[in-house]
């Protein structure tokens, strides 16, 4: 015998880390659904803007036949979900899905406890999509969605191999030109401004305003700038070994993660240390580790 009861089941309890990830994760994607919704409910709708995606196929359907947003989102989301249950993954699906849900159910809830700004179109686009991009930046730090072009993205890069950035294009071209059919043409432009500020509010949210700085340094003075670097910036750096294809001289190259605050001290280090050095400098959207931002 085994010892153990007949009809009896294992029982697994999440650790204490992973519920702790599992409610940090569900209230941002709540309050990113509760921004949405004053954004739709104070500035697009009253002023009569669209959004991208789902939401703005809702917004469409809402202005033509008055079905209530929340309603057309959770019914245009079935079939999506449906599609992607088996091409996404487990954790993807479910904070999707309460994502989808908690805008579905915010949206009603929240609507007329603050009155719509008083704007002109030009604000009403900009603040309805800088408060949209910011709740939806917030749901994607939750690892989740509001369902739609989100999950379709997943499905067509496993698929087809189509980036998440040119599904998220065609879909916005979608609801723009659907809106050039039933709408004024202003309308469709000021959606476009609106989409745009969207987009540019969630790179900022997930990313954070202080994008850090990838910094390679080829000299002959490589130990020197190092030094410095160490002691006057207080950033780690790293040694490469690298051979130059001209004259095959073996050569020390400095790789650096500063922000971009110590870029100009990093000039002035290498030129005074040494003004012939190659230096080339990009842009690191996401960098973790100590120093810098801590992966929860």
């Amino acid at each position: 015998m085994s010892g153990k009861e007949p009809g009896s089941k294992k029982v697994y309890l999440p650790s204490p880390e992973g519920t702790r990830i599992l409610i940090t994760n569900l209230l941002f994607i709540i309050a990113g659904a509760l921004l949405i919704s004053f954004s739709l409910n104070t500035i697009l709708i009253p002023y009569g803007l669209l959004a991208g995606g789902i939401t703005g196929l809702s917004l469409i359907l809402f202005y033509l036949f008055k079905i209530p947003v929340f309603i057309s989102i959770l019914v245009l989301n079935i079939p999506v979900f449906w599609w992607g249950a088996r091409e996404i993954s487990r954790s993807f699906f479910f904070y999707s899905l309460a994502g989808t849900v908690a805008l579905s159910v915010l949206q009603p809830a929240t609507y007329g406890y603050i009155q719509p700004f008083q704007l002109d179109m030009v604000l009403a686009a900009v603040f309805g999509g800088a408060l949209s991009g910011v709740g939806f930046g917030l749901i994607f730090r939750g690892h989740g969605s509001t369902g739609g072009t989100d999950i379709i993205s997943v499905v067509m890069r496993k698929k087809k191999s189509l980036g998440i950035g040119e599904v998220s294009f065609y879909s916005n071209l979608l609801v723009i030109i659907i809106s050039l059919f039933f709408f004024p043409l202003n309308i469709g432009l000021y959606t476009i401004i609106s989409i745009f500020i969207t987009g540019k509010m969630i790179d900022v949210i997930i990313t954070g305003l202080n994008v850090s700085k990838s910094v390679f340094i080829v000299s002959n003075k490589s130990s020197e700038i190092s030094v410095r670097i160490i002691g006057e910036l207080h950033r780690g750096v790293t040694h490469l070994v690298g051979e130059g294809a001209f004259t095959h001289h073996e050569k020390t190259i400095i790789n650096c993660v500063i922000n971009r605050f110590e870029l100009a001290r990093m000039k002035k280090i290498v030129a005074e240390t040494d003004p012939d050095a190659f230096m080339y400098i990009s842009d690191a959207s996401e960098v973790l580790g100590r120093g810098f931002s801590r992966s929860r």
